[in-house]
């Protein structure tokens, strides 16, 4: 995967300048690692006021900032990012294989490491860059255990949880499934040693998290786990306007610059504040309260297209390719009722490849649907069949309608692959029977 990686990471830079990885979310990560340094506090503000932030989760940042300490520069970060980023592999085949067989974990491997978004991703200065592997091995570990019921899994899995929280919030209620079938494996002994362990976990996963939560409470006065939730909920609001019809037809809308006209505030860093980002959900919540049944309808609509749509027009875009925009313009044509087909005749070699490559997720979600069902039919009893299931639903339920879809979707690659080779296998098996 590394190689495969460092050829994506070469050819963008040649197109665009190494900058292209610190766009986005790469400068508020560049603040952050800088300001640790040079004024020894967690603030995003590129100029002072240093504003002390939780906006961002810590472990990230001071992965930064050690990079920067120990080469002087930021762009090592785009290389040892990668080459961490690149241990998900190996990860995905050891928990493949912990469950099923070895020809199984082999093509999900292969899968994982050939999907465009994670090579693409897997250079950018996000948190995902270390994120990933570290909750992959989270994951592989807490299998472990319910294979075998060795508790010293257990541990070790729910600290590296609490890393991985600590560099991506989105994992922070992941515990619960950890909690659930720890407590349901544990039956088999006793209710008191169900109980028991259930605690345990519940108590190493706080004391990861505990000095975090303490620095924000001593510093910013509140427990809030990240300011970020504010925004989080905001884009929702937003989101539900545009379904309402509540702005212009085709209007695109700047979430910050929405947020700042709604707190009354003139910088992008003032929304990330504990107090706006409260004033902000507080505005969204009462909307989508207002509006709860049509808001349910958008977001199961919106979690149905987390599993077939796709970002790949973006690496196109970014690799200089013409035509990247054509499953977009296909879309558009399909809704005004108007016929394709000569658009994608006389469409360009790389915009034929964006239409074929949109029926890859398609595709891997039916295969996966396919396999769970096999599964279920075969051995339903299964926790870790189940584990895999819960992280699919609790990934998709979280961030379905984030703005990122490709970058959330990467936390739930793995079990989809999985399930997609084995529904694989079992149409193979059904048309081709040895």
């Amino acid at each position: 995967m590394l190689g495969l990686e460092l050829a994506m990471i070469f050819v963008l830079s040649q197109k665009n300048g190494l900058e292209i990885f610190f766009r986005g979310d790469g400068r508020d990560y560049e603040n952050l690692a800088n300001n640790l340094i040079h004024y020894k506090t967690l603030a995003i503000t590129p100029a002072p006021p240093y504003w002390p932030t939780n906006f961002r989760t810590p472990t990230y940042p001071f992965w930064l900032a050690l990079i920067i300490l120990l080469f002087k520069s930021l762009k090592p970060a785009v290389f040892i990012g990668a080459t961490v980023f690149a241990f998900s592999a190996p990860l995905v085949y050891l928990i493949a294989k912990t469950i099923f067989s070895e020809k199984i974990a082999f093509i999900s491997a292969i899968l994982f490491t050939v999907e465009p978004w994670a090579l693409y991703q897997s250079g950018f200065l996000s948190a995902e860059q270390i994120f990933m592997p570290i909750f992959l091995l989270s994951v592989y570990l807490f299998i472990c255990y319910l294979k075998s019921s060795n508790r010293h899994y257990i541990y070790y899995s729910t600290f590296l949880l609490g890393v991985a929280v600590l560099t991506r919030p989105v994992a922070l209620f992941f515990v619960a499934i950890f909690l659930f079938l720890a407590f349901i494996s544990e039956l088999k002994i006793s209710f008191y040693q169900s109980i028991k362990m259930s605690a345990l976990i519940f108590l190493i996963f706080i004391a990861v998290l505990s000095p975090w939560f303490i620095r924000n409470k001593l510093v910013l006065n509140s427990w809030q786990f990240s300011s970020a939730s504010g925004i989080r909920v905001f884009g929702d609001y937003i989101m539900l306007k545009q379904y309402l019809n509540k702005v212009k037809p085709g209007e695109l809308i700047d979430i910050y610059e929405e947020s700042r006209r709604l707190v009354g505030i003139k910088s992008d860093w003032e929304t990330m504040s504990v107090e706006n980002s409260q004033k902000m959900s507080q505005v969204a919540l009462q909307e989508i309260r207002a509006n709860f049944g049509i808001f349910t309808v958008m977001y199961f609509k919106n979690i149905a297209m987390y599993f077939v749509k796709n970002s790949y027009g973006n690496i196109f875009f970014d690799l200089g390719f013409s035509g990247s925009n054509i499953q977009s313009k296909i879309g558009n044509y399909l809704k005004r009722g108007l016929n394709p087909v000569v658009l994608i005749r006389e469409a360009t070699l790389s915009a034929k490849i964006l239409i074929i490559l949109f029926f890859f997720w398609p595709l891997i979600t039916l295969l996966g649907v396919i396999g769970f069902l096999n599964i279920f039919k075969k051995n339903w009893r299964n926790l870790s069949f189940w584990f895999l299931v819960l992280w699919i639903i609790y990934f998709s339920v979280l961030t379905a309608i984030a703005r990122d879809l490709s970058r959330y979707r990467l936390a739930i690659h793995a079990p989809l692959f999985i399930f997609a080779v084995l529904g694989f296998y079992k149409i193979k098996n059904y048309f081709f029977k040895s």
